[in-house]
């Protein structure tokens, strides 16, 4: 490999557009922790972002939001 074309495969990667989109699953999803059922849900989105791994985000009905705490962590 030349260092051109190396060159060139590192310009085009760093092209890559972002993107990030969602879509409902077709599936119920349930989150346990503790023993605890935390989530249970079949209204679940998946999140797709470029360079992230897929997330599913939960209708908050759907949380038992008495188990969360609050952090100060924020994402945007």
């Amino acid at each position: 490999m030349t260092q051109a074309f190396r060159a060139h495969e590192v310009a085009a990667s760093e092209q890559i557009e972002h993107r990030a989109y969602m879509e409902p699953t077709p599936k119920r999803i349930r989150v346990i922790f503790g023993g605890h059922v935390v989530a249970d849900s079949k209204r679940v989105l998946i999140m797709h972002e470029t360079k992230h791994i897929p997330a599913y985000y939960f209708p908050m009905e759907d949380v038992r939001m008495d188990l969360m705490e609050p952090t100060d962590h924020k994402t945007h």
